[in-house]
C-alpha cells in the first residue's frame, strides 16, 4: 500500500532529515516538503496526501492551531516537535503519532507502521462497514489478535485512548488501533454522535442528562459532555 507523505516543519535540518528517512520506504511517497501549513493546504486538500508530518512550532500559524481550524479529512497526522507539553493536546487532536526531537530512524519506523495499520483497517473490513451501506448493521473491530463483528446497536459508547478507541458496548469491552475521527465516517450518524472530544455515544442508548454528564443504558459508567458540545446535546436528545 502506497502512503503519499508530506513534510510541513520551517526548518531545513528537520524537512532534510525526515525526507531521508522517507525515501528508505519504498511504499511511501514524499509528496512534498512545506515551510508552513498555510503553504501545504493546497496539497492537503488536494486529496492526494494519506500522512503529514507537521511540525508545532512554526510562522504564521502553529501546528497545532492549523489542526484546530482546518479538518484534514482522511490525512493521518504525526507530529514532530521539540516540546514534549503539547504531546497530550494532539493525541486529543487525533493525531497517530508524537515524534519528539529529536527522534532516531528506529522510532520514525513505529509511526510509520502505524500509520501503515491504520490505513489497512481503514480499507479492509476493519475499516468497518461490512457492506456498502451508510449505516452498517454490523462492523467489524480487530482487537486482542481477533476480529469481532458488533451489532452497532449493542455499542453503548465509544472513548478514545490516544491513538486507539475502547468500544462500550452492552456485553463486551474492544479496545482497537484507530480514531474516533475516522469512526464518525462511519457508525451510522443518525444513531452516533460526538459528545467530547474523548467520546461518541449512540443516542439510542443514552437514558439521562444529569449536569454536564450523560447516563447510559445497562451501565453505571457515565459520559461527560464537553463544553463545545454541551448546546447541541440538549437540543438534539433531550429537546432542551
Amino acid at each position: 500500500m502506497k502512503i503519499r507523505c508530506v513534510i510541513i516543519d520551517d526548518e531545513f535540518p528537520a524537512r532534510s532529515l525526515l525526507k531521508d528517512y522517507i525515501s528508505k520506504f519504498p511504499h511511501l511517497e514524499l509528496a512534498g516538503t512545506f515551510k508552513s501549513p498555510l503553504e501545504a493546504l493546497p496539497a492537503l486538500q488536494g486529496g492526494k496526501v494519506d500522512l503529514a508530518f507537521l511540525d508545532i512550532q512554526m510562522p504564521e500559524i502553529s501546528g497545532m492551531d492549523f489542526l484546530k481550524t482546518f479538518h484534514l479529512k482522511n490525512i493521518l497526522v504525526v507530529i514532530t516537535s521539540a516540546y514534549p507539553q503539547y504531546a497530550l493536546e494532539g493525541y486529543e487532536l487525533d493525531v497517530i503519532d508524537y515524534l519528539l526531537k529529536p527522534f532516531s530512524f528506529e522510532r520514525f519506523v513505529q509511526s510509520v507502521q502505524k500509520a501503515g495499520e491504520r490505513m489497512q483497517n481503514k480499507a479492509g473490513s476493519s475499516g468497518y462497514a461490512e457492506n456498502a451501506s451508510s449505516s452498517p448493521a454490523c462492523i467489524v473491530v480487530k482487537a486482542d489478535h481477533k476480529s469481532y463483528r458488533v451489532d452497532t446497536s449493542r455499542i453503548l459508547f465509544v472513548e478514545g485512548l490516544r491513538e486507539y478507541v475502547a468500544f462500550h458496548c452492552i456485553d463486551q469491552k474492544l479496545v482497537s488501533l484507530d480514531s474516533l475521527k475516522n469512526l464518525l465516517e462511519v457508525l451510522p450518524s443518525d444513531s452516533f454522535m460526538r459528545v467530547h472530544k474523548s467520546f461518541i455515544v449512540n443516542r439510542n442508548q443514552v437514558k439521562a442528562l444529569y449536569g454536564n454528564q450523560l447516563q447510559m443504558h445497562y451501565t453505571s459508567k457515565t459520559v461527560p459532555i464537553g463544553q463545545l458540545y454541551r448546546e447541541e446535546v440538549r437540543k438534539k436528545l433531550f429537546n432542551l
